[in-house]
């Protein structure tokens, strides 16, 4: 009987807090989505002593959980491939990203404006090929901020448009170890699609 009753009490309370999400951005809520960019460059200035101009694609997952009123924390993936020619590198990248979302206080979730900006750490592996020599290996540490909005498309699914900064710290791993680290930056104009569970 007291086990029957505790579950009872148990789901009453989970069913309530799942019911008091009003927002996307509410306590409770779940985001789900990411990112995919194509880039692709040619004409001399690309070509690095080749015929072949560069290409690049990328795909940012995230996940992401509101542990209060529009306070997001989460997960991502970055998964990067560049070619040209016969040279190519590939990067895996996961982190850990903390988020603030701006509630503007619109009457209805569908065609509201939800604000964001929000920080983020990755550790990554960079794998290169290039014709003729070894495969090489490096380890990357990132660093980075990101600025957008969330214009939300229906109830539940919102066109995310986003400026991103990365710091990136690069250290050779294989073939030889690197005893220092090469650094540099990154910023990306990024679209991308989030589904919100609330």
């Amino acid at each position: 009987m007291k086990r029957t009753l505790l579950t009872g009490i148990l789901l009453f309370v989970f069913a309530a807090g799942i019911m008091a999400a009003e927002t996307p951005i509410d306590k409770g809520s779940m985001m789900l989505g990411g990112n995919v960019y194509f880039q692709s460059s040619g004409g001399d200035l690309y070509k690095m002593g080749g015929d072949d101009g560069q290409t690049e694609i990328g795909i940012t997952p995230n996940l992401g959980y509101f542990i209060a009123p529009s306070i997001m924390i989460g997960a991502m993936i970055d998964w990067t491939q560049w070619s040209q020619g016969d040279y190519k590198d590939s990067q895996m990248g996961f982190g850990p990203m903390v988020g603030y979302f701006f509630n503007m206080n619109s009457a209805e979730v569908k065609g509201s404006i939800y604000p964001y900006v929000s920080g983020f750490m990755m550790y990554s592996m960079l794998k290169y090929e290039e014709p003729g020599d070894p495969e090489e290996k490096a380890k990357v540490m990132s660093f980075g901020g990101k600025g957008g909005i969330m214009y939300m498309m229906t109830e539940t699914v919102a066109l995310d448009i986003n400026l991103m900064y990365r710091s990136d710290s690069y250290k050779m791993t294989d073939p030889v170890e690197d005893e220092e680290s090469t650094t540099g930056s990154v910023i990306k104009v990024g679209v991308g699609i989030q589904a919100f569970i609330f």
